[in-house]
């Protein structure tokens, strides 16, 4: 009676060829997702550098308005000293001492407010430039990946190539018979055909494998197959 154990091992180095071509493929289809995936943490970073920037500015645009405000309240201080040399009525040279008073007050209370804000505006302006930094470099890790991928994909695509062409030199030294058993089963359990008898078990699937199965994969006259996936199986 026939041996087929020959067969079946050079239909499980044929296999290998398989596994690392369909492994291959996986990679190259994964980029796209990546790169797509890398260029949207890209988009939030700057994002996020923006936002920052938003509190920067706003506070800037509140100074300009506190200064803006110091300004009128100097001018009215200015307005009311000079009137005081004109008012005839003891009444009205008292209100204006009131309003240029008042005025004081109002400018001691903004010019702290500038002061307090100038320092937050500090706070921010360094934490606006690290970001800055933080994003250009982002950017510059991320451009580098994405080439990283896109290079990597050609290479791979290469590395199928030579590998495909390896396998079907291989495949000559296959049984034809046991080859297109093998291709039909692959096609339906992801990309493997043939595996090993593992203890009790289908290498495959992982189930737990008759005795007789396991008995007549052990004497290789015929080709046996797991009674769970079908996949052919062999007993080293």
């Amino acid at each position: 009676m026939e041996n087929l154990k020959q067969d079946l091992e050079l239909l499980y180095s044929l296999q290998d060829y398989d596994i690392k071509i369909e492994k291959i493929k996986e990679e190259i289809a994964a980029a796209p997702d990546l790169i797509k995936e890398k260029l949207g943490d890209l988009e939030n970073k700057k994002a996020e550098t923006e936002e920052k920037k938003k509190n920067y500015v706003a506070l800037n645009s509140l100074r300009k308005e506190k200064e803006a405000l110091l300004d009128s309240k100097e001018k009215n201080v200015a307005k009311h000293s000079m009137e005081l040399n004109s008012v005839k009525s003891n009444d009205t040279y008292k209100a204006l001492l009131l309003e240029i008073e008042k005025a004081k007050a109002d400018k001691s209370v903004i010019e702290d407010e500038i002061l307090e804000l100038m320092e937050k505006i500090d706070v921010e302006a360094a934490v606006v430039k690290q970001t800055e930094t933080e994003l250009k470099e982002f950017e510059q890790k991320t451009k580098n990946e994405i080439s990283y991928l896109e290079n990597s994909s050609k290479k791979l695509e290469a590395d199928i190539a030579g590998l495909e062409k390896e396998r079907e030199d291989f495949k000559h030294k296959v049984n034809p018979q046991i080859l297109q058993q093998y291709e039909r089963i692959r096609e339906g359990r992801d990309g493997q055909g043939i595996c090993i008898v593992d203890g009790e078990s289908c290498g495959g699937c992982g189930m737990v494998l008759r005795p007789q199965l396991i008995n007549q994969a052990q004497k290789c006259h015929e080709l046996v197959f797991c009674d769970n996936c079908s996949r052919i199986l062999l007993k080293k």
